[in-house]
């Protein structure tokens, strides 16, 4: 009789674990099909011509709006001010001042030319140099012009000439202010054939400077601007502050992060996505599947009591 009586004890028992036992297993698996769900079926899954409910998983399904909200995320977090710390933090600048020196290091032997075209292409320094040759012909021309070398010139040719006549026989004839007069038409000769000519007298030795510039080797270039108390390195860096404190606001733009973020996650196998999204939440979807069973473990004991 006592053993009969352990046996219904122990039955009762079964029985009374049994409701929330198998609720939690029924919270358990409910929630682990759920998450699951979210990323299987991977693509639509057709039967007899139409595509079943639920297919493909919630996230597949969901992939253009999840690229377009982490695209969002980036765009609003990541501002002009944070581009701006993040390149001009100490630890960046510190990087880009040793890479700076170490490279001029490797080039000290190296031909301008040969750095220019490795930097931008052949074609493109070709493209560049002819532009800047232009350009510099053009700065160097107006300059000479505005010197107004005409008035200079004549003045010099009436003093020389003046100095020649003094106290001959000539001299003695030629008054002062007809040479002055002299000085007028000399001027305006040379003024137009300055205006006219100066491109073509100036672009060959322009050439033949920068050809001669670009033959020298990176390590002259720097040795003569240490000379003239100016640090390459240090250069480079108030230029790139500068640009990037210029230019924060236009590289955002440029780089058109949020654009990116979004290609790139639609650009992800949906496998990959799978990846991504567990790698991020896996403990906080397991969780949810372990809440599922602890609602049903509890969900069963509150039956046992109403």
């Amino acid at each position: 009789m006592k053993k009969k009586g352990r046996i219904f004890l122990d039955l009762g028992i079964v029985q009374t674990l049994s409701g929330p036992v198998i609720g939690a297993v029924i919270g358990y698996c409910t929630n682990y099909i759920a998450v699951k769900m979210l990323f299987r079926p991977l693509r639509p899954v057709m039967l007899f011509g139409k595509q079943l409910p639920f297919t493909p998983g919630i996230i597949p399904k969901g992939q253009a709006r999840l690229a377009r909200a982490a695209g969002e995320a980036v765009s609003t977090l990541l501002t002009q001010e944070d581009i701006r710390e993040m390149l001009l933090s100490e630890q960046a600048k510190t990087q880009l001042r040793k890479a700076l020196t170490q490279e001029l290091g490797k080039h000290t032997e190296t031909p301008l030319k040969q750095i220019g075209i490795k930097l931008a292409g052949e074609e493109n320094y070709e493209k560049g140099r002819d532009i800047l040759q232009d350009k510099l012909t053009e700065k160097v021309s107006d300059r000479v012009l505005d010197m107004g070398l005409g008035d200079i010139i004549a003045q010099k040719v009436i003093e020389a000439v003046s100095q020649k006549l003094d106290g001959s026989f000539l001299g003695k004839m030629i008054r002062g202010d007809m040479l002055e007069g002299l000085a007028k038409p000399i001027q305006e000769h040379i003024d137009a054939y300055l205006d006219t000519n100066i491109d073509v007298l100036l672009t060959p030795q322009m050439r033949s400077i920068w050809e001669e510039s670009e033959q020298k080797p990176v390590g002259d270039v720097l040795a003569l601007m240490q000379e003239a108390q100016m640090e390459p390195v240090d250069l480079c860096m108030k230029l790139y502050e500068r640009m990037v404190d210029e230019k924060a606001e236009s590289l955002i733009q440029m780089l058109n992060l949020r654009r990116v973020a979004e290609n790139m996650i639609l650009a992800l196998q949906l496998e990959e996505v799978e990846t991504l999204v567990m790698s991020i939440m896996k403990k906080e979807l397991g969780a949810v599947v372990n809440l599922g069973a602890l609602v049903g473990f509890i969900i069963g004991l509150l039956n046992l009591l109403f």
